[in-house]
């Protein structure tokens, strides 16, 4: 037995009992932790209890600050996934814990749906944005941790507004309960699903992620109005200046039908990409864009920049796509909630925009680069072809550049 001072047992679904080897751990304790009814497992413990009902966080910190308390941690299946290890070893060294894992619940589920699960994705939903599930759709397993308020029902209307209906869900309740049931059905069928909150949810796909990938997708795969799109070419060199994390938060703002947020999302699927518009029509544009490029980390604002973006969260990276008159205002925005080393770039249209960033950019004497993307495509004229020049942008790189001059 390990002579680590903090036990973190697991416990089996459906377990009525610890086994012997988590009872021995567990008695050479002075404190059992645990949800309250997993201290119902063991009834003799004569040391002291601790509900988690009351918080984890204060449990954590107890066990930090005491080196000599002896504590046993309870929990549900394999606490290294998604568990409560992680958050004691963020505070606690390693060898000072020793973690008893037991079948996870989303183990369990796999095997009760008669699927494989070793080219599984997993998320957990317990406490957390259900946007997160936007990081792993698109594998053809995936496993989720739920909670009362992401629940199935919850799970079933996002993967809808997301384009993803093509899929099976399966929900397992009460797993090694008497109450067990398995539950399988399309998102569409599962919107009205009531059950017990003990449960998880697996999403099976029938093929590979159909999603295309860019950069630079043709003007005519999107939702748009006539014309107003960041054209394809704009937008390949546009997120390469933006040094797009693989996971964090983009602000899109002036949006129009949000490509360039659909693709910033396609290539980073773990990307909250954060689309403001002040038009009701560019926002259903938006809206059926996020649908049909099934990129559910695509969040649609309705709003005018600056004011709209004061209740999103700091980004990692801008693109001013449209700024409605308030350039400056938004850039001061920006410049206060971006957060360090993240991209911002401007796409300057008309030459009035590229002064006003500049001036913008001397005034606060901050770093800037800028290029003008011209592209010319080709087009039929009796039988053959000519290049049309389309019309040039500008894309202005604000604050820490790679290349380019400086000012």
């Amino acid at each position: 037995m390990s002579e680590a001072r903090i036990q973190v047992i697991g416990i089996e679904p459906g377990a009525t009992a610890l086994g012997p080897g988590a009872c021995a751990a567990a008695g050479t304790c002075a404190l059992l932790a645990g949800a309250a009814r997993h201290l119902e497992l063991l009834p003799r413990f004569a040391g002291e209890r601790y509900d988690l009902a009351a918080g984890l966080q204060p449990l954590v910190e107890r066990l930090a600050a005491d080196p000599e308390l002896r504590a046993a941690v309870l929990a549900s299946g394999d606490p290294g996934f998604f568990g409560v290890a992680a958050l004691l070893l963020r505070r606690i060294s390693p060898d000072q814990l020793h973690i008893h894992p037991a079948v996870s619940s989303l183990q369990l589920a796999f095997a009760r749906a008669g699927e494989t699960w070793s080219d599984a994705r997993f998320a957990s939903l317990h406490g957390r944005p259900l946007v997160n599930l936007a990081a792993v759709l698109g594998a053809q397993r995936i496993g989720l941790f739920t909670d009362g308020a992401n629940n199935p029902s919850a799970i079933a209307r996002f993967l809808l507004d997301a384009g993803w209906d093509d899929g099976e869900m399966v929900v397992a309740e009460e797993l090694g309960l008497p109450g067990e049931r398995l539950t399988r059905g399309t998102p569409r069928e599962l919107l009205e699903w009531r059950g017990s909150d003990l449960n998880v949810v697996l999403l099976l796909r029938p093929g590979p992620d159909p999603r295309p990938l860019g950069p630079g997708l043709p003007e005519a795969a999107f939702s748009h109005a006539r014309g107003l799109i960041t054209k394809a070419e704009v937008r390949a060199v546009a997120l390469g200046l933006l040094r797009l994390p693989r996971q964090g938060v983009l602000w899109d703002v002036g949006a129009g039908s949000g490509s360039l947020a659909v693709e910033a999302c396609l290539a980073a699927p773990g990307l909250r990409a954060y689309a403001v518009e002040k038009t009701v029509a560019g926002l259903e544009h938006i809206r059926e864009n996020r649908r049909r490029f099934r990129v559910a980390g695509l969040v649609p604002v309705a709003g005018v920049a600056p004011e709209a973006l004061g209740c999103l969260p700091d980004p990692d990276c801008v693109f001013v796509g449209g700024s409605g008159g308030n350039l400056a205002e938004i850039l001061d925005a920006c410049r206060v909630r971006l957060r360090p080393g993240g991209g911002l770039v401007v796409s300057a249209v008309l030459t009035e925009t590229l002064a006003d960033t500049l001036a913008w950019c001397r005034e606060r004497v901050v770093p800037v680069s800028f290029r003008e993307v011209s592209a010319s495509r080709s087009k039929p004229v009796a039988g053959r072809h000519r290049l049309e020049p389309q019309n040039p942008v500008t894309l202005v790189q604000i604050g820490e550049t790679d290349r380019g001059e400086r000012g």
